[in-house]
């Protein structure tokens, strides 16, 4: 029998698909880090999970790996316009560090397109876009996402490819909350 060793990603309960793997070996990550050891098994189960970690503890890819992990396992693949998972954050600058994060992965996957909704940015472009590439993972701002839901009369039902969402991530959840994000999701849910 293969020895595993301690905290490598080889040791997680689910196994992790082989080109996951692979990008954390191009990435430079042998080992998880304390975040990831405790919640990716977790993620993985559909748990719902919360974790408070500082900077650099390597929070990104542990909500990272197990949306692909997730998504890949659908029985029924997404398809262009369906939106399998959304990540909300604070900041242009953290919606952007998480894309590339992303993107390092979903580029081993091209069955998934990716989307960053971030303002400062064309609203009509990115409905554009979306109904090009689709989006099955959106990494977005609030203000933006909420914008995108505003956007039906432009051709964007958000509403309804959003029914198909397995994960949502709120990165820096108490950053959100601050940013008045409660009063923003109660509204949402009259969608």
């Amino acid at each position: 029998m293969e020895h595993v060793t301690e905290g490598s990603w080889e040791s997680l309960p689910v196994p992790l698909h082989p080109q996951v793997l692979g990008a954390l070996r191009e990435l430079g990550f042998p080992y998880m880090t304390p975040v990831q050891s405790a919640t990716i098994p977790l993620f993985m189960r559909n748990k719902d999970v919360a974790a408070e970690a500082v900077t650099g503890s390597g929070k990104t890819l542990a909500f990272v790996i197990p949306i692909l992990e997730i998504l890949l396992r659908r029985e029924e693949k997404l398809k262009k316009s369906q939106v399998g998972a959304i990540i909300i954050t604070p900041t242009r600058e953290l919606a952007i560090q998480i894309d590339e994060v992303l993107s390092h992965f979903t580029k081993h996957f091209p069955e998934f397109s990716q989307i960053l909704w971030i303002g400062g940015r064309n609203p009509g472009e990115d409905v554009e876009r979306f109904k090009q590439q689709g989006g099955n993972i959106i990494v977005a701002t609030p203000g933006r996402l909420e914008d995108m839901f505003r956007r039906k009369a432009e051709g964007l039902d958000l509403a309804s490819c959003v029914r198909s969402l397995d994960v949502l991530v709120l990165d820096e959840a108490d950053r959100l909350l601050d940013m008045g994000f409660e009063a923003r999701r109660r509204k949402w849910r009259t969608w």
